[in-house]
Parts: C-alpha cells; structure tokens; sequence
C-alpha cells in the first residue's frame, strides 16, 4: 500500500488510479461517502483562528491534534480501509497550497518512515527530452 495525499476535487483521478480516497478535513464535501479520519482533521477552532501564520497554524496542528494520535495506528487503519490497495488522504487545498495534510504527511513520515507523496507529483514533472546532438557540415 502507497500512501498518498491529494484533494477531493482529484476524486475521478484517484478513481481511475484506483485508489482509495480516505478523508482527512473536519468536515468532507456532501457527496464524499467515503471513509474519514476525523482524528487528524484540524480542529475548529485552529480553523477559525484569528491569528493565522503557517507557523502558528503548523504548532497547534501538532500540538492539539497529532500529539494525541499514534501514527502506527493511522497506517493500521488506513491498511484496513483500503484492503492493501493504495489510499489518498484528501482535503480541499490544491497541491502547492499550504495545507494539513502536507504537515501530517511529514508527521507520518518522521514517526513511521512511511513514504507519503502528493499524488501525481510525478505527473507534474516535464518529461526529459534527450538532446540533439550537433552535426557539423565540415566533418
């Protein structure tokens, strides 16, 4: 099982990918029936916080929400909802936009050395041409 993060509107991808979109935002859109893990979705409060820095943001994430999680029993977890097939955890933010699970991706990494990667990340790369080797007229 590969562990990726992603967002919702990514849904038709991951599908095709067949991968399993597992929910990690305190509260998932109305037409997500899947799976959530609510017990590393920010709190209300850290969303609603007047002060917002991303390091504010990150220090409280960590602090009063993945300080109280085991990170082995997240993999565990996600290994049961997937039934071995790849899982996404999914919020809302796009890819490059500051988010929660980049900071809890890290976090799993660092307790479990899991690998955690955006999905598609790859994808993004531009593909590598070889180049042309020059020929001269004179040779």
């Amino acid at each position: 099982m590969k562990i990726y993060t992603s967002y919702f509107s990514n849904g038709k991808r991951l599908s095709a990918a067949n991968v399993v979109m597992v929910g990690v935002a305190l509260f998932p859109p109305k037409w997500f029936y899947g799976t959530s893990l609510k017990q590393v979705a920010p709190k209300y409060s850290i969303l609603k916080d007047t002060i917002f820095t991303k390091e504010r943001y990150t220090q409280r994430y960590r602090n009063e929400v993945l300080s109280h999680v085991d990170p082995y029993w997240v993999i565990e977890v996600l290994e049961r909802i997937s039934g071995g097939r790849d899982v996404a955890l999914c919020c809302f933010e796009k890819p490059g936009d500051f988010c929660h699970r980049h900071i809890l991706a890290q976090w799993l990494m660092e307790n479990t050395g899991v690998e955690v990667t955006e999905f598609g990340a790859s994808d993004n790369k531009e593909p590598e041409h070889p180049q042309p080797k020059q020929i001269s007229l004179f040779d």
